[in-house]
């Protein structure tokens, strides 16, 4: 319920979003910059005396060498994956090939059969009643009930 738009609706005071921000006091804005100040000159200090207790030439070589291997480690997974992968498809390609073989070789020796003996191709043939109980079976009813 909006409250603004009844017509005799008047706020008691200003929103929080419209008041002007209380000012800090000085004292308190000189303490906070005399601090950042102070940690930003000991951490460029600390800085300053990392090179005398590394060698941070030999740090740098190293660390970009550690790279450069974990890159070509990803690599050659990747090119390991991917060779999985295609022989995996390779598989499924013969197989999915083999099994198509057979069910041309099926249905092949089914029509010769078909053609040399006549009578053969109703034996193959599913009863009526057979074939409506098969359907009763498979098929999707709609649900009993009434969903809400």
């Amino acid at each position: 319920m909006n409250l603004l738009s009844e017509p005799g609706f008047k706020a008691s005071q200003d929103r929080k979003v419209f008041r002007k921000r209380r000012r800090r006091s000085p004292w308190r804005e000189l303490l906070l910059s005399l601090l950042n100040i102070g940690i930003g000159t000991g951490i460029l200090l600390l800085l300053i005396q990392l090179p005398k207790r590394l060698d941070s030439l030999l740090l740098i070589s190293k660390v970009i060498s550690a790279l450069l291997k974990g890159i070509s480690q990803i690599g050659q997974g990747i090119l390991a994956l991917a060779a999985g992968l295609l022989q995996t498809l390779g598989i499924l390609v013969v197989v999915s090939l083999a099994i198509a073989a057979m069910l041309l070789l099926a249905n092949g020796l089914f029509r010769i059969l078909r053609i040399a003996l006549p009578g053969i191709g109703g034996v193959f043939r599913v009863p009526g009643d057979l074939a409506r109980l098969l359907w009763a079976v498979v098929q999707i009813r709609k649900p009993d009930r009434d969903d809400p």
